[in-house]
Order: structure tokens, then C-alpha cells, then sequence
């Protein structure tokens, strides 16, 4: 499963197979589309001013968009009248956990490493954590 950061973006690797929407958890976009009537001209948009989507069948990005606005994965935390995010630096998708199986060792004991730290930190409050600083 992936958490994606720019919907144009996204929008673009799903539609180039890239990554399967399936495997889309949610995006968190800087977008403010404020119904579904929006998403039509923003999609738009990014085909022909941000080059986004430019050269990709239209039909798929504006099918693949309403898929994701009608399932809730479009969240867009400027509606909440929240600061927008900090998009991690080269990164357009992050996985919450890995979607493709790895045979490397190293991977594997990470990914272990990350569930039990995660586990064992799960009911621990903040300020229990100052100790640790």
C-alpha cells in the first residue's frame, strides 16, 4: 500500500502502470477541489499547463481521478484549513508497507525492525518519550 503526495503525479504513474491503483491507500494533495464538478477541469489542467498527465489518454486520468475522489483517497488538508504538507524530497509515493514481497535479507530485517519499534511504541505518549532525548 502507498501513500502518494502530488496527484497529478500519482494520477500519472497509475495511469502508466506504474503503480497500481489498487495499491493506493490515499493522496494527500495541495489541491482544493471543492466537488466532484472541480476535479474534471483540475485533471484538465494538469494535462495541459503542469504537463503532468501531457501525451496520457485523457479518459484513463479523468477515470482514475474520479475513482479516487469517489473512494475518499483524495485528502486535501487545505479544505480542513490545514497548512499544507511537506512533500518528502524526491519522493512522490511511500509505502506503508511493502507491497511487493523482497528476497533480500536486509530488507526483510529492516521491515521486521520498523514492526516491532512500531509495535512497542504504539501506547506511548509523548511526553514518555523526553526520556529517550
Amino acid at each position: 500500500m502507498k501513500i502518494g503526495f502530488s496527484l497529478g503525479r500519482c494520477i500519472r504513474d497509475v495511469v502508466n502502470g506504474d503503480v497500481k491503483l489498487n495499491d493506493v491507500a490515499f493522496i494527500i494533495a495541495s489541491t482544493c477541489i471543492r466537488d466532484v464538478d472541480h476535479l474534471v477541469p483540475v485533471i484538465e489542467d494538469y494535462s495541459y499547463r503542469s504537463n503532468y498527465l501531457s501525451g496520457l489518454d485523457q479518459p484513463e486520468c479523468q477515470r482514475v481521478a474520479l475513482e479516487l475522489w469517489n473512494t475518499n483517497r483524495i485528502l486535501q488538508p487545505r479544505r480542513q484549513g490545514l497548512h499544507r504538507h511537506m512533500q518528502p524530497e524526491g519522493s512522490v509515493w511511500v509505502d506503508i508497507f511493502p507491497t511487493e514481497l523482497s528476497t533480500n535479507e536486509s530488507v526483510k530485517t529492516a521491515w521486521n525492525s520498523y514492526r516491532l519499534m512500531l509495535h512497542m511504541t504504539e501506547n506511548v505518549d509523548n511526553e514518555s518519550m523526553e526520556v529517550f532525548k
